[in-house]
Order: C-alpha cells, then sequence, then structure tokens
C-alpha cells in the first residue's frame, strides 16, 4: 500500500530566517490512520501542516530540500488547487474559514467552484451536515452559532469535497473541555464512517487522546522527537522533557511513585489496568490528602437559570446554575509554594 503522507530527509526554511524550523523530517503516513501531532508552541508542527495542505511553499516561501508527497504526488507540481482536493484543513479560527451567508451556503462553497449540479449539490450538502449534525443549522449564518458548532459547520465544508485526508490545527483551541470532548468524539466517528487519513495537531494532550488515536508524533525543535503510540509514549518521559503537559492523571501516578508500563493501556484512565498502581497510589493519597475547611463566604459571582440564543427559539445555554465565592488570599512563603508546585492533585475515586 503505497503512502499517503511521507517525508524523506525534509527541510524546510522560511526565507526570514536564518535556520530552518524543519529539519531532516522522515515521516511516513498510511491511508486510514489517525495520528496526533504534539509539540510545545515554535517546534515547526504548525510548519509541518503548512507542508501538508500547500500553504508551504505556495503562501509562504522558503527553502525547501529533501522529498515531500501527498497521496503519491509531488505537491510543487499538484499546485494549491490540486492540494485542496486530496486534502481538507480545518482551522483553529474557524471564523476565518467562513465563505457564506448562511451554514448550507458555507458548506456547498467547494461544490459550486467545481460546478456540481445543484441537485446532487443539495444531497451532497445534506449528507455532510448530517454527519456533523448540523442539519439544522442550515438556515442560520455562521457569526450566529456557537464555538462547538462553527467547529461542526468547518469539518462538514472540507468533508464535502471528499478529500483523502483531513488536517485539524488545533481544534480544541477555542473549546471549552466539554466541547472538546464532542469535537473529538465526531472527528473519531468521521474516521470510522470514512476511512479518512486524519491528522489532529493539538498541544491539549489529554482532550485529544479522549478518542483512541494510532501514533502520537512529537515535534521539538524543528524534529521528530518521537513516533511511537500513546500507551508507549505515556510510559516514558518524552512530553516532560520536552515542555509538553502530561495527562493530570499519568503526572500524579508518575509523583506517587509508579512506573507506568504500556501493557497497562494507560491512554485512557477508564480503561487502564489500575491493579499494579492502587497501593503506591493510596498510600501517597494518606500521605498527601486533607480535608478543605468549608467557609460561607459571600458569592463573588452567581447564575441562576440562565437562558441564551443569538437567534430566538434556539438557545445555546440552558438552564445554568453556578456559585462563585469570595476567597481570602494569604501570603505564601517560597517554601509553602514550592511544595504546592510539587503536589499535583488527581482523583482518585479508581484507588481508594
Amino acid at each position: 500500500m503505497e503512502p499517503m503522507i511521507e517525508f524523506m530527509d525534509f527541510s524546510f526554511k522560511y526565507r526570514a530566517q536564518k535556520e530552518p524550523t524543519l529539519r531532516n523530517i522522515n515521516l511516513t503516513i498510511m491511508p486510514g490512520e489517525k495520528v496526533l501531532i504534539v509539540g510545545p508552541s515554535g517546534c515547526g508542527k504548525s510548519t509541518l501542516a503548512h507542508c501538508i495542505n500547500g500553504l508551504v511553499p505556495f503562501s509562504y516561501a522558503g527553502d525547501i530540500t529533501g522529498t515531500l508527497r501527498i497521496g503519491g504526488k509531488n505537491p510543487a507540481e499538484l499546485g494549491l488547487f490540486g492540494l485542496s482536493k486530496i486534502v481538507g484543513t480545518v482551522l483553529q479560527d474557524t471564523d476565518g474559514q467562513f465563505i457564506g451567508l448562511t451554514v448550507a451556503e458555507d458548506i456547498a462553497f467547494a461544490l459550486e467552484n467545481d460546478n456540481v449540479p445543484q441537485k446532487d449539490m443539495f444531497l451532497k450538502v445534506d449528507e455532510a451536515a448530517e454527519l456533523v449534525d448540523v442539519k439544522k443549522l442550515l438556515g442560520n449564518a455562521p457569526r450566529e452559532l456557537s464555538g462547538g458548532q462553527k467547529q461542526r459547520v468547518s469539518m462538514a465544508g472540507v468533508m464535502v469535497d471528499d478529500v483523502d485526508i483531513l488536517l485539524f490545527d488545533e481544534p480544541l483551541a477555542n473549546l471549552d473541555p466539554a466541547t472538546g470532548k464532542r469535537a473529538i468524539d465526531l472527528i473519531d466517528q468521521i474516521q470510522k464512517k470514512k476511512k479518512t487519513t486524519i491528522l489532529i495537531i493539538e498541544h491539549r494532550l489529554e482532550d485529544a487522546l479522549y478518542r483512541d488515536v494510532d501514533r502520537i508524533i512529537v515535534v521539538g525543535e524543528g524534529r521528530i522527537v518521537a513516533d511511537t503510540t500513546p500507551d508507549q509514549l505515556l510510559a516514558e518521559d518524552i512530553l516532560k522533557e520536552q515542555g509538553i503537559r502530561e495527562p493530570l492523571y499519568i503526572t500524579a501516578m508518575k509523583h506517587a511513585g509508579c512506573q507506568i508500563l504500556p501493557q497497562d493501556k494507560p491512554m485512557h484512565m477508564e480503561t487502564m489496568r489500575m491493579e499494579p498502581y492502587k497501593d503506591k497510589v493510596r498510600a501517597w493519597f494518606d500521605r498527601a490528602g486533607r480535608k478543605e475547611k468549608k467557609t460561607d463566604s459571600p458569592s463573588a459571582l452567581k447564575v441562576e437559570d440562565l437562558y441564551f440564543s443569538y437567534v430566538e427559539g434556539k438557545p445555546i445555554l440552558q438552564h445554568i446554575h453556578f456559585d462563585i465565592k469570595k476567597v481570602l488570599v494569604r501570603k505564601w512563603g517560597d517554601r509553602q509554594l514550592n511544595q504546592m508546585s510539587n503536589s499535583p492533585l488527581i482523583l482518585t475515586s479508581r484507588f481508594v
């Protein structure tokens, strides 16, 4: 089977820079794979994405050495338009991706450019909208949507063209954790139904791993630092060395003295084999645990039964209640601050 994406000794340097942003990249991604690319800010992961979707070199000029093949073809020969038929990109700033005045117009934009007959266009728009669950919003203007809904519309807009590769550039950047999980779940459903090659570029590792991925690529200082399975990566210290935040339960378990093994499947806390770690985590919890004192502080911000909608009759927020209390802040010494920074918090319901 021919690789869908193949970098061979690939390097790239922006014209305005002295040093390459990408150095000696060797990476192969096969059709139907779901790959997560992580790395700290400025490591080159976005530039890697730009090379795949054609923004490098067609929008961002620079010097290229080595070889890149997308779908077995040379991107320079395909051109930006040709690449757009293979790679669909969902940007982190969804507002910058909208073209149409309504959701339906926006999804149909690529089809209109291809002169698709109107009858076929309606069918394709309905199919894409159904897949991402925005069919009820087809008449809405994009500006009337919530962040999560905008993300879904952007997905439909690139899927309607039946691309082979879906590239998500930090899809969780503007989403709260709950909406982010729904977005990751939707990406997972799309991959399973369409067998599309999926690339997710994200720094919120724990949220991105809400659903399984085949591999994780770690990028550091323009190089590929690791290319391995999630279970193997979480058992090592590569993420910490690269300044990438591990899932909190992994950090807490390591802090408790646990040596995590990949065969215990640490990618998901819910399904991880916990038996070998219970004694150490329970002992650590008993040492560190302390009860918080309840206070009767006055409310700083209180919301009761809040509803909100951009369009009447289509609520975005429903039945929202919360109460944020005022708290007293006392001055801490350096020793106390150091103790706090070395004590990660964890929900230990699976251990105690």
